[in-house]
């Protein structure tokens, strides 16, 4: 699935705030280190639930977003500027609280099924941190379909650390040359870019990071780009399996499809 340049740039040129913070933090070139996926979450207990849903503001109690079958539903308990600041989750009745945050735009995208291969099945959580110009970053939460225990998932900043390589060299003033390799696979194209004003030695990512399910896997889109203002030269899509060794979602296949132009 590549993601249409166009469609990004036509995107709304509105940046929430909380965006601008994290974006810097998001845009890699060169990464040597790899963190969770997942931003470590705060888990409150059901006695601070309790006053959060006291305390809300009461304009958001109409506001919940579910699973397709109901059985994993969540609800934002504060509301800032931009962004939902907190919520509360609800998985067949039994209720957690979390310090999550994302944008009041885009809604969540939610889902009920099994992706550790354990016959049990988990909640995913996929929240839009924020969108603009070329950006689309989204925000996964797999949770433990009986305490709500969150389970681990390799970010995109680990995989691309230790399994993706990228390279760039200038051909002429209008050309690029690409390599890529990952996974015992390469990849070599010619980019065509008009008044060449940068220098890049590698692709940058993190501009766009969209997750989504299919046939109950986790799935990640990864756009990489090239120039400040980013030009979208491909995606990598990611797909994720359990291992029972790290007790974590890991990458499994990494595929690479071009732009072409």
């Amino acid at each position: 699935m590549v993601i249409n340049k166009l469609t990004l740039f036509s995107a709304s040129i509105l940046m929430f705030g909380f965006l601008v913070g994290c974006s810097k933090d998001q845009m890699i070139n060169s990464p040597s280190t790899g963190t969770e996926a997942t931003t470590e979450s705060r888990v409150t207990t059901n006695s601070q639930l309790e006053n959060h849903m006291n305390t809300a503001n009461p304009s958001l109690d109409a506001k919940s977003w579910s699973s397709e079958n109901k059985e994993v539903k969540l609800t934002p308990v504060k509301e800032g500027q931009y962004s939902y600041e907190s919520v509360a989750v609800d998985v067949n009745g039994v209720d957690k609280a979390f310090d999550w945050s994302f944008s009041t735009i885009e809604d969540p995208r939610i889902y009920y099924t099994d992706v550790t291969g354990d016959g049990k099945e988990e909640a995913v959580i996929i929240l839009n941190k924020g969108k603009g110009t070329g950006l689309n970053i989204d925000e996964l939460h797999v949770l433990n379909g009986t305490d709500l225990s969150e389970i681990q998932v390799q970010s995109y900043q680990e995989i691309v650390a230790g399994q993706i390589e990228t390279g760039v060299t200038r051909k002429n003033d209008q050309t690029l040359s690409i390599k890529i390799k990952s996974q015992g696979k390469e990849h070599q194209f010619e980019y065509q870019v008009a008044g060449i004003n940068f220098k890049q030695d590698k692709l940058s990512f993190g501009g766009v990071v969209y997750y989504w399910m299919k046939n109950q896997q986790i799935v990640t889109t990864l756009g990489v780009s090239v120039g400040i203002s980013p030009q979208y030269v491909g995606d990598f899509q990611i797909t994720y399996k359990f291992d029972q060794a790290e007790n974590k979602l890991i990458a499994d296949q990494i595929r690479f499809e071009p732009v072409h132009r």
